[in-house]
């Protein structure tokens, strides 16, 4: 028998041919537990497995259950675990042997659950309630309780933000969008996005990149995370592509797994931990025409085999907090659907923390569009109350009410006080919360996050941007190299383009501000001045005196909808700026033109290309003497420079078929489609 381990289980592998399991699931005074979770696992590979849940007597049988094609061969696979999990027990994990009937199977009561019990005795229902309400810092109090978290918003913070002054000592987590760094931090250490971290195909990279964007957030006195994105984007024209690991389920698998491990440690007991959110749940990268918060299309199949997979890894690894989606699953927003929310994440995957909304995310529920249309639904100032009760009783545990904290507190005492929405579901989400704050350790250490406040040595320390150089050197991608690359100390180089001394434009959005920035990130290092570090001298000042040049040019930062790629007709009320009409940066003709010039005079021309999505620009890879895809690298621009001299070998692999032009888009791996490059390709040398 050998020994493995997977989150927070021990694994016996056995070889398992056929079903033919079976058992109960009992508490530990012998009472059937109904909608327990079991799982035959064919380790290590997450992707790979057959869930049923137990029914009204406890009782659950393999050969009954309804399984899906990826479900029945997985049963077939080597290296098997069963795996029984329900939220307030302990999981049990047991040897797999064909055949057997298990007989009865305890769980035993979780021991955090009895001190939940605790903390919950002493709370008032306006407590709860006042838990499950996300308000803009630094305000935090709901009434005469106090939310349960804040998010970002400046201003002062006073001394209402603290934990030891209250009466239940229950801390306010403070959250932030922390997709690749720590954002809005000056100096902060500013990591790939994570199309650039799917590039490496490294989840031991991804694991430490997640402890240390960990650690600088508990330098800056912050404590939930936003992050990861474990979306699969299948559309090019959708503006948060760069968001995700790459087109493919096991990337988002692997990737967002390993940096969930990074975030909160193998059992959540990392000193540094803090609480990850899984998001967006769920479809978002699957929207029709790539339309940002649109309607994604597909059947149940495709939904568990393509997107929930990421989400079953998430949890596994103890994910302590999953974030709905703005978009809609066959016409149903994602802040409603109990099917989703409460039938899949919460009972089939037995996912025992909190379901948080996005940005008045609950808001955005009350106006639906048409199919494929983009309708936000946005509206200014209060919640209506059927919005409301139709989040909460669909499992939505936490609002993120930043405009309207006050108004859903009290929608919430009056939806209560009607019977709309029961106790027991508000217990549930206070709960659930609770039980997220104690794994996060934020009960036992209940000091109130203060934003910008305390920064330590680990904010942009030596340690964390050399591992984040070792990301960009990992993530770039050579498409095409004519005996350009690598270069030499002794040539004479040219560094130039719109991109290739703004370390704002490298880094792209969620840096400083949503949208980023057109301007130099503090502490971040440019293109044009990693190649000053590495290239000996050979960077010289004039086109005319090079042997060779480097082009950095690309897309500027974009963040949701902006980014998309669509017609003037999208606009709509809430745009401030219009989507994109073509999929290409503005540029492109003249980009070729100054190419085109540079060759005759004699020059060989090698361009880096900073991007957030595979781009169809066949005409401009073809005018280059070498392509590089250096995706958004973040602050340390001198692992470009790595590369490119050849001190660092590349090894990137493509996240994404690249696209010949505009009209094979969407492409993706198995639709038939050739692209210019598929999946997986990156040249060597």
């Amino acid at each position: 028998m050998k020994l493995s381990a997977i989150g927070f289980f021990a694994v016996a592998s056995f070889a398992l041919t056929h079903a033919g399991i079976k058992g109960t699931v009992i508490d530990e005074s012998g009472a059937p537990i109904k909608d327990a979770t079991v799982t035959v696992r064919a380790l290590p590979n997450l992707l790979s497995s057959a869930r049923t849940l137990s029914d009204e007597k406890g009782a659950f049988d393999f050969d009954k259950a309804k399984l899906s094609t990826a479900g029945k061969k997985a049963l077939k696979k080597r290296g098997q675990s069963l795996i029984v999990r329900k939220t307030g027990f302990l999981p049990e994990t047991l040897s797999v042997v064909p055949n057997k009937n298990y007989g009865n199977i305890t769980l035993k009561r979780d021991p955090i659950e009895n001190r939940i019990d605790s903390i919950m005795a002493k709370m008032t229902l306006d407590d709860m309630i006042a838990q499950m309400t996300q308000a803009k810092a630094p305000a935090v109090k709901c009434g005469n309780s106090i939310c349960g978290s804040a998010l970002e918003g400046g201003g002062a913070y006073t001394a209402d933000f603290y934990a030891n002054a209250w009466k239940q000592k229950i801390p306010v987590t403070y959250g932030k969008d922390n997709v690749h760094g720590v954002a809005d931090v000056n100096n902060a250490t500013i990591f790939p996005h994570n199309i650039g971290l799917g590039a490496t195909r490294d989840s031991a990279l991804v694991r430490k990149i997640g402890q240390a964007v960990a650690e600088e957030m508990w330098a800056a006195h912050i404590d939930l995370n936003f992050a990861p994105a474990i979306t699969v984007p299948q559309d090019e024209r959708w503006g948060r592509v760069y968001e995700g690991f790459g087109e493919t389920t096991e990337l988002a698998v692997d990737l967002g797994a390993a940096f969930v491990r990074g975030q909160q440690g193998d059992n959540n007991d990392a000193e540094w931990r803090v609480i990850t959110t899984l998001k967006h749940f769920i479809g978002d990268g699957a929207t029709d025409n790539g339309y940002d918060r649109g309607n994604a299309i597909m059947t149940d199949k495709i939904l568990r085999q393509k997107y929930l997979p990421p989400y079953e890894a998430g949890v596994e690894q103890g994910a302590l907090s999953v974030m709905a989606s703005f978009n809609q699953v066959n016409g149903i927003h994602q802040h409603v659907d109990s099917a989703k929310i409460t039938g899949i994440l919460k009972t089939e995957l037995a996912f025992d923390g909190y379901v948080i909304a996005d940005w008045e995310g609950i808001e955005s529920s009350t106006t639906p569009g048409a199919a494929g249309d983009y309708s936000p639904g946005l509206v200014t100032g209060i919640s209506s109350k059927d919005a409301i009760k139709n989040a909460i009783n669909a499992g939505l545990d936490m609002a993120m009410v930043p405009q309207s904290a006050e108004a859903f507190v009290r929608s919430m005492k009056e939806l209560v006080a009607s019977g709309a929405i029961s106790e027991e579901r508000v217990k549930d989400a206070c709960r659930r919360i609770l039980r997220a704050k104690i794994r996060a350790g934020r009960i036992d250490n209940p000091s109130g996050p203060a934003a910008y406040v305390g920064v330590t040595k680990n904010i942009g320390s030596t340690a964390h941007r050399q591992l984040a150089r070792e990301a960009v050197q990992k993530s770039l991608v050579i498409l095409k190299n004519k005996k350009v690359l690598p270069l030499k100390t002794t040539d004479k180089i040219f560094v130039t383009g719109t991109h290739a001394n703004n370390s704002g434009l490298q880094c792209g959005a969620w840096t400083q501000g949503w949208q980023g920035t057109m301007e130099n990130v503090p502490g971040a290092t440019s293109i044009q001045a990693g190649f000053d570090e590495v290239a000996n001298g050979a960077r010289v000042a004039t086109a005319e005196e090079a042997k060779t040049i480097i082009y950095v040019i690309g897309e500027v930062p974009y963040a949701e909808w902006f980014g998309d790629y669509r017609g003037d007709d999208f606009n709509n009320k809430i745009i401030t700026k219009k989507a994109r009409t073509d999929m290409s940066f503005n540029s492109t003709d003249s980009d070729i033109a100054q190419i085109k010039e540079w060759q005759k005079a004699g020059h060989k021309v090698a361009v880096v290309l900073i991007t957030g999505r595979p781009l169809p620009i066949t005409s401009l890879i073809n005018a280059a003497d070498a392509f590089v895809v250096a995706w958004l690298p973040g602050s340390e621009g001198a692992g470009v420079a790595d590369v490119l001299f050849g001190k660092v070998k590349p090894t990137g692999k493509l996240p994404h078929t690249w696209p010949k032009d505009a009209k094979q888009i969407p492409i993706n791996v198995g639709d038939g489609k050739k692209g210019l490059y598929p999946y997986g390709f990156g040249l060597r040398y």
